[in-house]
């Protein structure tokens, strides 16, 4: 049994994940993440390449702890996220009022050892993306990008100038 193999299966023993799968290097399968009231993909990324031992111990545990995290927290995290965003907005005229906060929908999540990925639909105010949230393992934000929905473009908000740039 490989390694990958060997994690979907702890990943089913576990009961994190409903009907764990392997594909591409990866275990996914679905939850329910309680904070956000929201069904969700997970994809489980133990970074094969790196050529190094899975502990599955601590993707199951950041599995958990990304489903199992108070609505405070989750509250903290959709605000970091359009704090990022509104930030690299500054005065510029949007057209539409709807607050990001409201907009967001939790879509997928990522998980890595070190880290957690989050992606988002925000059909008004960012119909043709995905807002992508990159959580530290304490789930503080650590970055933000929009990727064009087709993944051509991926632009990060560094600056107000990349924003604009992708604005224009």
């Amino acid at each position: 049994m490989t390694q990958i193999e060997q994690l979907r299966d702890a990943i089913a023993a576990s009961a994190v994940l409903t009907d764990p799968q392997v594909g591409d290097g990866f275990v996914f399968g679905k939850a329910h993440l309680s904070a956000a009231n929201a069904d969700v993909n997970v994809n489980v990324d133990p970074e094969l390449e790196d050529e190094v031992d899975i502990n599955g111990d601590v993707l199951i545990a950041a599995i958990a702890h990304i489903l199992g995290m108070p609505t405070e927290a989750w509250r903290r995290i959709i605000d970091g996220i359009a704090e990022e965003i509104e930030d690299a907005v500054g005065d510029q005229e949007v057209i539409e009022k709807t607050d990001l906060r409201d907009d967001l929908s939790i879509c997928s999540v990522v998980i890595f050892a070190d880290a957690i990925l989050l992606s988002f639909a925000a059909p008004k105010q960012f119909p043709d993306s995905w807002i992508r949230a990159q959580l530290g393992v304490a789930l503080e934000v650590e970055g933000v990008s929009v990727d064009e929905k087709d993944g051509i473009e991926t632009v990060e908000f560094d600056t107000l100038e990349n924003l604009l740039d992708h604005l224009t």
